[in-house]
């Protein structure tokens, strides 16, 4: 059964009814979640999403829509940011930007998705390993900004997940809870603004990919609504379980979608 109009326009599978379906779903568990914990709504939304678009466009379809909610996060916490940090990080996560988007737009289609489900994968059992005890939490050296810039700026841009190793960053080296979510929140708005210019340079972002991303607005918006008015009954510790095994069974799933692919 296909929609009863010319819906290529939408990236070849996702003319369905059903492959619709999965989309929206997909994109209100994710807003929904990074509503919740502050990042990680490519890493959801990403997996899903594979199942029925190239990953070529998943990755600039999520960062318009971040790019969104980002902006006017970053413009309200722009007062409370640490500058330092925020100069030590950006010039690895440019870079890394560059090669990322360099190699999603020329790497075929299939070695991305599975590229993707083995990233999300790989998180969600890093999530779920066990704590290492107070030594974990310590402080960390300003050189780090440089290979977690870098590499964060690489995921970012391949995924449009990148954001966890900012906030990792950024969590052992400001202990004010205020400064952190301020300069990750003008980060994530640098980020997903230097992702759409990139990904607009590199010709992955044509009319069609922006009429899907007006589309998808209302997906967004309600799995943003969900987040704000849900009644969380799970500890911080088991909604991080639950997440984390999530992710890790969504990435298992695109591997096997992939490798059983003809």
């Amino acid at each position: 059964m296909t929609l009863p109009f010319d819906a290529a326009f939408l990236g070849g599978p996702l003319q369905s009814p059903a492959a619709l379906l999965v989309a929206a779903l997909a994109l209100v568990a994710a807003y929904a979640i990074f509503t919740l914990v502050g990042f990680g709504s490519a890493m959801i939304a990403a997996t899903p999403l594979a199942a029925v678009l190239p990953v070529a466009r998943i990755v600039p379809l999520l960062a318009l829509l971040d790019c969104v909610g980002a902006s006017a996060r970053g413009w309200r916490a722009r007062r409370r940011i640490d500058r330092g940090e925020l100069a030590r990080l950006l010039p690895g996560m440019a870079a890394g930007q560059v090669l990322g988007v360099t190699l999603l737009a020329g790497l075929p289609a299939n070695a991305l998705a599975l590229a993707l489900g083995l990233f999300v994968a790989a998180y969600g059992a890093w999530g779920l390993r066990p704590a290492r005890g107070p030594a974990a939490g310590a402080p960390l050296g300003g050189l780090w900004a440089v290979p977690c810039g870098l590499v964060g700026g690489l995921l970012g841009a391949l995924f449009g997940s990148g954001g966890f190793l900012y906030a990792a960053y950024l969590g052992r080296r400001l202990p004010e809870r205020d400064a952190f979510r301020a300069t990750q929140a003008v980060l994530m708005a640098l980020s997903t603004g230097l992702r759409v210019v990139l990904c607009a340079l590199a010709g992955l972002i044509d009319g069609s990919l922006l009429l899907l991303a007006l589309l998808a607005v209302p997906a967004m918006f309600g799995g943003i609504w969900l987040g704000h008015h849900l009644d969380l009954r799970l500890s911080r510790e088991r909604f991080a379980r639950v997440l984390n095994l999530a992710l890790l069974a969504a990435g298992l799933a695109l591997v096997a979608k992939v490798g059983w692919a003809p």
